[in-house]
């Protein structure tokens, strides 16, 4: 039995623009149950990312920006095509409007960019999490991301991690799909 409300009847998806910056940087870090993202999410990725990314919005009353009844953000999904191997995706960001989770959006985001990857000849998706941000470990492991338990990581809160991966302070769990 299905207890989660049906996805909005509006629900769009598009391309983000730069102009899609200034309405998410406004809320990414309330999104994120107060954790500071911002800093991780500048504005170069809507600027030189926007054709690997996805953003999905709504004419409903939530949102970051707009008059009423203009479209609002729901969610977005910023990621990329490794320059190094492009086989690889990687999802830099997904974030849903805390009054919109559980409806189907982040699945419907991130689906997204794996179409596009296997469109492209990719055949992996690379996602990071925090190893105690146990939402975000719920959500990929709901959409078939396994953890990397690779060599350098070791058992952090549960998950395999890497200590220090970003930074040198900031523990990470990475996760892999295939597409």
């Amino acid at each position: 039995m299905n207890d989660q409300p049906a996805p909005p009847t509006d629900l769009r998806f598009r391309r983000p623009v730069e102009a899609d910056y200034p309405g998410i940087a406004a809320v990414v870090d309330d999104w994120w149950d107060g954790r500071v993202l911002h800093g991780l999410l500048p504005r170069l990725w809507f600027r030189h990312f926007a054709g690997t990314s996805w953003l999905a919005e709504t004419d409903g009353p939530v949102g970051p920006y707009g008059p009423d009844g203009a479209p609002r953000v729901a969610g977005f999904l910023v990621g990329f095509v490794s320059p190094l191997d492009p086989r690889v995706g990687v999802i830099q960001a997904v974030g849903v409007n805390p009054n919109q989770r559980r409806l189907g959006i982040g699945r419907a985001l991130v689906e997204h960019f794996v179409e596009d990857l296997r469109a492209a000849g990719g055949s992996t998706v690379e996602a990071l999490a925090w190893p105690d941000n146990r939402r975000a470990l719920r959500f990929l492991a709901a959409l078939g991301f396994e953890p990397d338990a690779g060599p350098g990581s070791r058992p952090l809160y549960g998950v395999p991690a890497f200590e220090g991966y970003d930074f040198g302070t900031e523990d990470r769990a990475r996760f892999l799909r295939k597409v």
